[in-house]
Parts: C-alpha cells; sequence; structure tokens
C-alpha cells in the first residue's frame, strides 16, 4: 500500500500522539502505527478507542514506565545469565502493573467489553510474582525465603553483635585511652577495627587496615578480635553465595516466563497506545470516523489537528472546513487566493484518512471516508537538487507515479496542479491529468488558480467545483469552503490593495489573455449568483422562523383561552349539580323509602346528565383553528356543511381555500390556481382568514416551479437533513410533481433510517421505496406524494 505520510505530516501527527505515551514499549509501539486497509481490523480499533473515550470520562488509567525492564528482557535472552537484585524488582513491578490491567475490566466486562477481551489475553502471570514477592522484599532476598540464609544471617547477626561489644569495652578500657584517636568502633575492608594514633600505632597489638587522610589516624584490628572478624568474614561470605543461588534459581523462573513476558509487555503497550488515542481525542473533541462501503467522502465541521495545535499556543482557533464527495462528484477542484487555505484543505482530507486507517478519532463533528487502498499526494515544492530536478519535473514525475499506482479505491491530492510552467500548457497538462483518475474512478481533490480549469470542472459530469470564501470589502480569505463555486485569485485585487503603481494594475489588466478574462468573467458572475442565493436562503431561514415563533405564541394564547373557557364551564355544571343534589335532599326528608329509591336514581340521572352536557360544552369551545395539522383530536373541529364555495382550511398546509366539489369523502379545493383533493378530516370550516399574520411574514399560494425533481442531502447532519427534505417535499406538493428522489447515500444508515421516519408521518406523502440498484439502491428513496 503506497501512502504519502510525509507529504501529509503523518509522522508529526505520531509526536503530538506521542505526549501521550509514557513507557518504553507504548512508544515502541506508536513508532510501529501505520495506516492499514483492513476493515475488521480498523472495525475493532475504533471500537476498543470509542470504550477507552468512555472509560476515561468515569476513571484514571495511568501507565507508568518500569525502568531497565528492557534491558532486563533482553539480558534473559542470554543463557547462564543471572539477574541482579534491582532487575528482579523491575519484573516485580511490571508484572503488578500487568495484574493491575488484568483485573481492571473484570467487573465492567458488559460495560467495556471490548477493553474486557483484551485485558483477559494477558497471560496468568500471578504464581510468578508472587514466588518473586515472597523472595525479595524492601531490595533485598528475605529471611524467610530459604532456611540456610536464615540461619546463617542468624548466625552473622550473634557474631557481629559480639564482635562489637568486645571492641566497645576495649576503646572504654583505661588502658587503651592514650593510643586511641577517638572513642568509637568502626569498619574498613569488611573488618571491625578501632582508630589509633599514629605515633601510638607500635604499643597496640594488631593489624592495621588502613590510616586517615591526614595521616594523624591508623584504624587496627587489635588481635583479641581477629578470630571473631574471621568467622563474621566467613559467614559474609557464605550469605553472598547463598544470596547468588537464590538470585540464580529466581533467574532461571523467570527466564521460564520470557515468552509470556514479551507478550505481556506487547500487549500493555497495545492498551497504552489505545488510551493515548483516547487521550488525544478527548482533548482535541475528536469522533471516531465511519467507512463507506462505496465512495462516500463527508467531512463536516473538520480541524487540522496539527494547525489547531499551534493555534492554541497562540491562543487562536481553527476554521473548520465541510466537504463531500461521492461517486457522482469523484473528482474536486479547489480554487480561490493565496494563503486562502486550499492547501489546508487537502492536507486535512488527506492526514484524515491516514488517522480513520490507523485507528486514531478524528477532529470532526462528523467524519465519514471510504477505506482507500492508497493516499497519494503532491504537496508542496518537489524540486530535487540532488537528482537535477526542476520544481515543474518533480511533479510530473510524481503525478507520474500516481498515475500509475491509483485505483478506484484511491485518494488523490494534487496542489497546485500544472503550475511552475506556463499557464497555458500548465491548465491544459492539469485538466489532462484529472481527466485520467476520473476515468480510473479515483476520488480526486485538486488546487489551482486556472480559470479554464474551473470552467472544465462546472461543464465536466463528475467534476465539481469548490472555493475558499474571500471577503470582497477586506481583500482577506475567510478560510471557510464553498461548495458548486469556482473561487477568485484575487491577485490583481491584493495587488491593487497593496498599492502598487495605477499604471503597472493598468497595464496587467491589459495583459490578460481575452479567453482568461472571459473565464474569470464567467467564474466571477458564478460567484456572484451563489452568494445571492446564500443571502436569499439566509433571509428565508430567518423569515421561517419568525413565522414559527409567531405560531407557537398564537398556540400558546389560544391554548390559554380555551382551559380558562374549559374551568368556567367546569364550574357552573359543577354549581348546577350541587343544586340539584341539595334539592333532592330536602325533598328526600319528607319522602317515605319508595320515594327514597326514585330520587337517588334522579340524583344518579341528573349528575350523568350534567357529565353529557360538560362534554359537549368543552367540544364546543375546542379551538377551530391549528396552527399545523391535529390528526390526535378530530373531534375539535366543527362540523362541514354546505357545498361549493364554502371557505374552509386546509389543516396539513395550515392554508384556506375554497371547496370547488365534494365527491367520496373528499375535497377539490381552489386555492388561486391551483386545485387539490383533501380527505373532509382534512378541512375546517373558517368563517374569516385567521389571525392577522406578524410584520414582514406573508403566506400566499400560487403554482411552484420545481426546478430538480430530487434532492441531495449526503453530508448533511441528520437535522439538516430533514430539515431540506421537509422543505423540499412541500415545495414538490404545491408544484404537483410526482414522484421525487431523495439522494442521501449508504454512509451508516443513521441518515436513511431517519428520512424513512420522517417520510412515514409526512402528510404529503402516499408511499416510499429504494431506488433500483441501477439508480442508486439503497442510497437513494423514491417518494410518491399524494395527489
Amino acid at each position: 500500500m503506497d501512502f504519502s505520510l510525509d507529504a501529509l505530516e503523518y509522522y508529526r501527527l505520531k509526536d503530538l500522539l506521542g505526549r501521550y505515551v509514557s513507557t518504553e514499549a507504548g512508544k515502541f509501539a506508536l513508532d510501529d502505527l501505520a495506516p492499514t486497509a483492513d476493515e475488521q481490523k480498523l472495525e475493532s480499533e475504533h471500537a476498543i478507542t470509542a470504550e477507552a473515550m468512555s472509560y476515561l470520562r468515569e476513571h484514571r488509567l495511568p501507565f507508568h514506565d518500569v525502568p531497565m525492564l528492557g534491558q532486563v528482557l533482553d539480558k534473559l535472552t542470554v543463557s547462564g545469565v543471572m539477574l541482579e537484585i534491582p532487575e528482579i524488582e523491575a519484573i516485580q513491578l511490571f508484572l503488578t502493573q500487568v495484574e493491575g490491567l488484568r483485573i481492571q475490566w473484570k467487573e465492567d466486562r458488559e460495560k467495556f467489553p471490548k477493553l474486557a477481551q483484551t485485558a483477559h489475553r494477558f497471560p496468568d502471570l500471578r504464581e510468578l510474582g508472587k514466588h518473586l514477592g515472597r523472595a525479595i522484599q524492601n531490595g533485598e532476598v528475605d529471611d524467610k525465603y530459604s532456611p540456610e540464609l536464615a540461619r546463617i544471617r542468624k548466625a552473622l547477626s550473634t557474631t557481629r553483635s559480639r564482635l562489637t561489644e568486645k571492641l566497645e569495652s576495649i576503646v572504654r578500657s583505661p588502658a587503651y585511652s592514650p593510643q586511641l584517636q577517638e572513642q568509637i568502633v568502626t569498619i574498613r575492608n569488611g573488618r571491625f577495627v578501632i582508630p589509633i594514633r599514629t605515633e601510638q600505632k607500635r604499643s597496640v597489638e594488631g593489624i592495621i587496615h588502613g590510616s586517615s587522610s591526614s595521616g594523624a589516624t591508623v584504624f587496627m584490628e587489635p588481635l583479641a578480635v581477629l578470630e571473631m572478624n574471621n568467622e563474621l568474614v566467613r559467614l559474609q561470605d557464605e550469605e553472598r553465595a547463598e544470596i547468588a543461588r537464590i538470585l540464580a534459581e529466581l533467574t532461571d523462573l523467570i527466564q521460564a516466563s520470557t515468552a509470556s513476558l514479551e507478550f505481556a509487555r506487547s500487549l500493555s503497550a497495545y492498551i497504552e497506545l489505545v488510551f493515548a488515542k483516547a487521550r488525544f481525542a478527548r482533548d482535541f473533541n475528536c469522533v471516531g470516523p465511519s467507512f463507506s462501503r462505496g465512495l462516500l467522502l463527508s467531512l463536516i465541521k473538520a480541524r487540522h489537528p496539527l494547525l489547531e495545535d499551534n493555534l492554541r499556543r497562540e491562543n487562536g482557533s481553527v476554521a473548520p472546513v465541510s466537504l463531500d464527495m461521492d461517486s457522482n462528484r469523484r473528482v474536486l477542484v479547489i480554487s480561490g487566493p493565496n494563503a486562502g487555505g486550499k492547501t489546508v484543505v487537502l492536507k486535512t482530507v488527506g492526514l484524515f484518512a491516514l488517522m480513520a486507517q490507523s485507528g486514531i478519532p478524528v477532529p470532526a463533528e462528523e467524519a465519514t471516508l471510504p477505506v482507500f487502498d492508497r493516499v497519494l499526494a503532491d504537496i508542496g515544492d518537489q524540486q530535487s537538487i540532488t537528482d537535477h530536478l526542476s520544481t515543474f519535473s518533480a511533479h510530473v514525475l510524481a503525478i507520474k507515479s500516481m498515475i500509475e499506482s491509483a485505483t478506484v479505491r484511491s485518494l488523490v491530492l494534487l496542489d497546485e496542479i500544472g503550475s511552475s510552467t506556463e499557464p497555458g500548457e500548465g491548465a491544459a497538462l492539469a485538466r489532462a491529468v484529472l481527466d485520467k483518475f476520473r476515468e480510473i474512478g479515483a476520488l480526486a481533490i485538486a488546487t489551482t488558480h486556472y480559470n479554464r480549469l474551473k470552467v472544465y470542472a462546472e461543464t465536466t459530469p463528475g467534476v465539481a467545483n469548490a472555493a475558499m470564501e474571500f471577503n470582497e470589502i477586506t481583500l482577506e480569505p475567510t478560510y471557510r469552503l464553498i461548495h458548486g463555486l469556482a473561487g477568485a485569485s484575487s491577485g490583481l485585487k491584493i495587488a491593487e490593495r497593496l498599492q502598487l503603481p495605477r499604471p503597472v494594475l493598468e497595464s496587467a489588466v491589459g495583459y490578460l489573455d481575452t479567453a482568461d478574462l472571459e473565464a474569470a468573467h464567467y467564474v466571477e458572475e458564478l460567484r456572484r449568483r451563489v452568494a445571492n442565493l446564500e443571502h436569499e436562503k439566509s433571509r428565508l431561514e430567518k423569515e421561517r422562523q419568525e413565522f414559527e415563533e409567531w405560531k407557537r405564541r398564537e398556540f400558546e394564547q389560544l391554548t390559554g383561552q380555551q382551559r380558562q373557557e374549559i374551568a368556567r364551564v367546569e364550574k357552573k355544571l359543577e354549581r348546577i349539580v350541587q343544586e340539584m343534589s341539595g334539592k333532592a335532599l330536602r325533598e328526600l326528608e319528607s319522602a317515605g323509602e319508595e320515594s327514597v329509591k326514585k330520587y337517588q336514581k334522579k340524583l344518579a340521572d341528573a349528575k350523568a346528565e350534567a357529565a353529557r352536557e360538560l362534554s359537549k360544552e368543552k367540544e364546543r369551545i375546542e379551538p377551530t383553528s391549528k396552527l399545523g395539522p391535529s390528526p390526535a383530536a378530530p373531534q375539535a373541529r366543527r362540523p362541514l356543511p354546505g357545498g361549493e364555495g364554502q371557505r374552509v382550511r386546509v389543516l396539513s398546509l395550515a392554508v384556506t381555500g375554497t371547496i370547488a366539489s365534494i365527491k367520496d369523502g373528499e375535497a377539490e379545493v381552489l386555492m388561486g390556481n391551483i386545485r387539490l383533493r383533501r380527505p373532509l378530516n382534512d378541512l375546517e370550516v373558517i368563517e374569516d382568514v385567521g389571525p392577522k399574520l406578524p410584520d414582514r411574514v406573508h403566506l400566499s399560494i400560487s403554482p411552484k416551479h420545481l426546478e430538480k425533481t430530487e434532492i441531495n442531502v449526503i453530508g448533511r447532519n441528520v437535522d439538516e437533513a430533514l430539515d431540506m427534505t421537509d422543505k423540499f417535499l412541500d415545495d414538490a406538493f404545491l408544484a404537483q410533481v410526482n414522484p421525487v428522489r431523495i439522494v442521501h447515500g449508504m454512509g451508516t444508515g443513521a441518515l436513511r433510517q431517519a428520512i424513512s421516519e420522517q417520510l412515514r408521518k409526512h402528510p404529503h406523502v402516499s408511499r416510499f421505496e429504494s431506488a433500483p440498484q441501477s439508480e442508486g439502491g439503497r442510497g437513494v428513496t423514491i417518494v410518491t406524494l399524494r395527489d
């Protein structure tokens, strides 16, 4: 597999990820991290990283490096070697960490199944850990581990005690006072001695074992303690021999588990790397990417992590980019001014592909990508002095290699395609190269300043324009990517702002090639039209929000009035019931048993009649106008008397019209020049045109012309897609267009599912189904609207 790791700064990303790795083994695992095209492995990697992200919201999982662990494991591969106590302690510490990881997710196995499954793979080294723990305590071999060592150390303690007592009695003796430098007992060469004045050394019988740096004192072993010192040295030799035997025994025991220790270290490093990815994802607000089965590439508010990291240090923020491509738009041409962010878009898309295929979450709101077999990038200055290549030659050789290796599953990224040569030839070459990648079927993104390439993108099937937005007033880039629009390079405008002399600018305009000038005018006109559409879209959205707010206020007001009226009627009827009950009780006081039964029945009948009256009164005062359909409360609507000429409101559309005819439970409603057939239960009689609309909100019905019979919501989040679909269905219904297509792609299926739920409940929809395989299959839904 061919991945342009250097050009896309993949190794710098790994350096950033390395901040979250603390152990030597974890750093080795990070060094080995590389993109893969194994879809099953990628799904597993992102799943376990998602669990780690969830785990970190509740817990901490620190990884501490174990000093010397690597060199100890290397040492164990040598036959006949013996580990020292600090080296065995390193093994002990590692085993403690492994056991901690082994039991970490035992209790939360259901909550973190992937982590538990991974930890379950650790070899069971508990017995080895317990054995080492019995042998080594506080930096030395424990007496309890070996009976022989316990015997030797007991003898040592006894001999040392007798020896020190004897020497202390000597230094306290008045006979030795003139010869002693100090009344202390010390050790030289492993033997207990006393300090004697140099000039008095001949007056004391013993063996000199050294002198002080000044020469004023000699350290002498008196002959009286010679045998005791010899015994102490002998016991110390026995102790060292027994410790060596024990260490050799422990080394053999550890060596027998070397393979398990190596695997445990490798697995521990893998888990640390998983949590490094999770911590990175937490700090950079990342999401786990989805992998599309086809060629859908959709990024919503994506941020380049390296750029964001740099800007954070300067208290700045990165401008996010949203981008989408699919089988109908395989080639994307991005244009715009210098320093406008075109190259950042290329690097963001390329690095996201590498991150996703390395099991690393990506900093975006949503991300869907194919699994690429190759990510091929030609970005930056490729000049090679060593190979005697010019910049243009280096670019050509890079493109040649990319054409030879690209497949339908490849991602191709080309920065300033066709540059570094004569513009006419460069644009022609760029077009031919993009046509070749389009023929291969790869997803390709190219940046350019060539107007001819922008026109090519606008007029060629499967190729689309995108522009880096440029503020015409401040002459500064906004770093926002706009699809369907070619960007202006604005070189002359920027030169004018930088106060290049006017005669020079005028001459430059005169030298412009006619074809380039026409193409620039064409691009500018497209840009202006798209900008106008964006402005109109914003205006309509604002009016829609104002209208929705007015509807909400009107409904709340109407509901409040209804509740007050119902409360008034309930109070009135309750008073009537009380009065009837009182009257009946007064009559009962003078009546016989038969009359009692008669009046009890009469009272029950009165209460039942009161309840019926209350129900009828509620129906009468139920609001006759709803701000939208209300199928759950049909009893609240007025009956439909009369026929032709009756003014009615269509509840599902919140519009008014006049009945032209009634047949088979349906009415034909005339609204201006439009005739609609609606069920009678979707109509209600009105006596006026309803409440007054708020200022600047106008509601009218007129025949609508629908330019397209399909809508493409690929790359949108669920809320945006549902809003766009609802508006599209309203427009299609009013324009009487049938059927219509909704292109949502397959992706993870979440968007398709949400749209299906919306269509099931939509008042305009009669039925819907997936398109035939030849027309998009499950990635497209065909909707038949009601007549």
